[in-house]
């Protein structure tokens, strides 16, 4: 599976880990793990984890770059 730049615009700009997980290619108790120890950013209120967008693409532009794998953010 892939992540695609083009895949995280149709979502809106707050989003529910069960949005995001429509559109990662990670599992969803990989996803809520990763915003448990704080790896993904995300605000979290009461029991619940919400992301921001923009903030999510930016943090993706960062991890994405450092490790090489810049540009178009495919990702297999």
């Amino acid at each position: 599976m892939e992540l695609d730049r083009s895949l995280l615009n149709t979502l809106p700009d707050f989003l529910t880990p069960e949005m995001l997980s429509s559109v990662l290619p990670v599992s969803r108790s990989t996803l809520y793990r990763a915003l448990h120890q704080g790896t993904i950013p995300c605000m979290r209120i009461g029991k619940r984890f919400i992301l921001s967008r923009a903030h999510l693409e930016r943090w993706l532009e960062d991890n994405l770059c450092h490790n090489e794998v810049c540009g178009s953010w495919r990702v297999v």
